[in-house]
């Protein structure tokens, strides 16, 4: 089977085109990209090497995949943006490859969806099936947890986080990391209980006594006026692996507020 290639595309003789791909009018896919199985690219997209697009991912118009980072540190270094399978990446959005010195790669895991005119920078860890709404900026070395929703037009500061099953609000400012399996709005951005919406999605994940056991642990966090500080280090330690990878080593020390 041929590689559907319109006459108008360029695409790089040192680029990995899986033969069952589609590269529509105008698109570039530079040295050095691979584009796998089933992939479509409408139109206009640019794909520049050091990006690998994993299979059935599907790319809108005007799409920007793997421009250098925007980060006054970055020399030239060869990173790389890697984007799992059976992602939708809708019109003009923009993903950057990595930093040396963020570990070289921006990752988008399987089944993510980023609606249009959205940003993630470089460093970011999207994790799967996270639903990005549209212009979603995303601010480097930040990381989105399974599952996570971002309502349109939100912002996310570097370096923060937002935990898995989580919800933010449309048009907030993530300033401050979101835990798992909640709810965030308002300004300056707060916490807003569980996201059992997200939960009920999920009921082999989620039975009744974990969702009970995350919202004592989130009445202890946040009503129990204890140091925060103290809470989280039993949070750590216990049997939720779900604050065990939120609290780790990318945690910055803030939450949002109660």
């Amino acid at each position: 089977m041929l590689i559907m290639i319109h006459p108008s595309a360029f695409v790089s003789p040192q680029a990995k085109v899986h033969e069952t791909a589609s590269i529509g009018p105008w698109c570039l896919v530079d040295c050095g990209a691979e584009i796998g199985e089933n992939v479509v690219l409408e139109s206009r997209v640019h794909v520049y090497g050091g990006v690998s697009v994993g299979a059935n991912t599907h790319v809108y118009d005007g799409a920007i995949l793997g421009a250098p980072p925007q980060d006054l540190k970055y020399a030239g270094e060869p990173t790389c943006l890697s984007i799992g399978e059976n992602c939708t990446i809708r019109e003009y959005c923009t993903l950057n490859r990595g930093t040396v010195q963020g570990g070289g790669c921006t990752r988008v895991a399987d089944k993510v969806l980023v609606m249009a005119y959205s940003h993630i920078a470089h460093d970011c860890d999207i994790r799967e099936g996270v639903v990005i709404a549209n212009g979603c900026q995303i601010g480097g070395h930040v990381r989105v947890g399974e599952y996570a929703t971002l309502g349109g037009v939100t912002g996310i500061q570097q370096r923060n986080q937002v935990g898995a099953y989580a919800f933010v609000g449309g048009t907030h400012k993530v300033d401050r990391d979101v835990p798992p399996c909640t709810k965030a709005y308002g300004s300056p951005i707060r916490y807003g209980g569980l996201n059992l919406h997200a939960l009920r999605l999920h009921p082999d994940l989620f039975p009744e006594e974990r969702v009970e056991a995350l919202s004592r642990a989130y009445r202890e966090l946040y009503r129990s006026g204890r140091p925060v500080s103290e809470v989280v280090e039993e949070l750590k330690k216990g049997p939720e692996l779900l604050f065990q990878a939120f609290f780790d080593e990318h945690w910055g020390g803030t939450l949002v507020r109660p």
